[in-house]
């Protein structure tokens, strides 16, 4: 194995391959018109392989940056640590950039922004509190745990942002964290430590965010399912214009199977037509640090009102018609891309494709539908080929509702 410096930059330098072979094929409304495709495809097999090589050599490395540690009491002196205390404490940053659109929608088990691994070594059971804040954004998250002797335990930590001051955050900010870990039964601190933090701006949209501490990629695409908004006040308004194209009305799964695709259609020609949403090509890109990947993305109400949309845009539009007239629709995220699914029939199981990049151009609705089954079909074998479901990433909206409790955001 090749060792970790070599790794990073093989990684670096297949991604900027990887990303311009995204702006070619993906500059074009209908991705599958370029002989391109299948060279993105290899490429983002490769980088899979890198990345993956490269995750295994940063877990296994114990020069730890200081981004994903933020201390380890052995480093403190003798003012903390096993032999002094009894108490052996380690803090991890979890997420090197806070998204400040979606983190109010994270669960803590799942997505905390701060570990802390501590270990009792004393004789007898040891209450330890860990807090944590970022200064000036949040309230402060607290966890008390009662530690066996020997017995390792793991708290989870995310703080909650203050929405008025979450909202300020416009652009890429820096912000300083605050972790304090006190042992109770003695009244002191084993640990405090800040360390600097990015929050994300409130209009991006992070796809996936990379564990500093393990090297993998922590998928946050779900969450895109909360700017999916069939209630915003200015799509149901629109809903009338595809209603006035299908004879039976927009009714949903009642009826017979074969009355939702006209259903789909409809709102496609609507969008086409009606709102004249013009395509403006936006690549799904990595932060200046690639600690996070991330998209702009308009809310369907803004698509509407700024008649243009990148692909996230177009399919959370497209989403948030479909799941407005009852049907169960799916954001598909791909590698730098995305595209709308919408399940075929009511509980079936089967899922049908659309390219909505393809709506402000020439194209036809089954034109856009052909086009968006190449590519799931394209990236679902991908994510089979190479085990990385990140490939391929389906996400339907009933699913991210009831299950994930995602809701739309407005």
């Amino acid at each position: 194995m090749s060792d970790l410096a070599t790794l990073r930059e093989q990684e670096y330098r297949q991604r900027l391959e990887v990303d311009r072979l995204r702006r070619v094929v993906y500059e074009q409304a209908d991705p599958n018109a370029t002989g391109l495709l299948q060279q993105l495809v290899a490429a983002e097999n490769s980088l899979s392989l890198i990345e993956q090589e490269r995750a295994t050599a940063q877990a296994g490395d114990d020069s730890k940056t200081s981004e994903g540690l933020i201390v380890n009491t052995k480093t403190v002196g003798k003012l903390a640590g096993a032999e002094t205390t009894g108490l052996e404490a380690k803090v991890n940053l979890q997420m090197a950039q806070l998204p400040t659109a979606i983190c109010h929608l994270f669960n803590p088990e799942t997505h905390p922004l701060v570990t802390c691994d501590v270990t009792n070594t004393s004789a007898q059971t040891r209450r330890v509190r860990v807090s944590c804040a970022i200064q000036n954004y949040s309230a402060q998250a607290v966890e008390t745990k009662e530690l066996k002797r020997n017995q390792p335990e793991t708290f989870k930590l995310l703080p909650t942002l203050f929405p008025e001051r979450a909202r300020r955050v416009t652009e890429l900010t820096r912000a300083t964290l605050n972790v304090l870990v006190e042992d109770l039964d003695n009244g002191k601190v084993e640990i405090q430590k800040t360390s600097p933090i990015w929050l994300l701006a409130r209009t991006t949209a992070p796809l996936a965010v990379r564990d500093p501490t393990s090297g993998q990629w922590n998928d946050l695409s779900m969450y895109l399912g909360a700017f999916v908004t069939p209630n915003a006040k200015e799509l149901m308004g629109f809903l009338r214009a595809p209603a006035a194209l299908h004879p039976n009305g927009l009714v949903g799964y009642q009826g017979d199977k074969a009355g939702v695709t006209p259903q789909v259609e409809a709102l496609f020609n609507a969008l086409k037509n009606d709102a004249q949403i013009t395509y403006v090509n936006s690549v799904i890109a990595f932060s200046p640090e690639e600690g996070t990947n991330t998209q702009r993305v308009r809310l369907p109400r803004e698509s509407l009102a700024n008649r243009t949309a990148n692909c996230i845009d177009g399919t959370v539009l497209f989403a948030s018609l479909l799941e407005g007239i009852s049907l169960n629709p799916a954001l598909v995220i791909l590698p730098g891309h995305a595209i709308v699914a919408w399940e075929t029939w009511d509980k079936s199981g089967e899922w049908d494709y659309l390219e909505t990049t393809m709506i402000g151009g020439k194209y036809t609705f089954d034109q856009a539908r052909n086009s968006g089954s190449s590519m799931a079909k394209t990236f679902e074998n991908l994510a089979n080929v190479t085990g990385n479901k990140a490939k391929f990433r389906p996400w339907p909206l009933r699913t991210l509702r009831l299950e994930h409790r995602i809701m739309p955001m407005e």
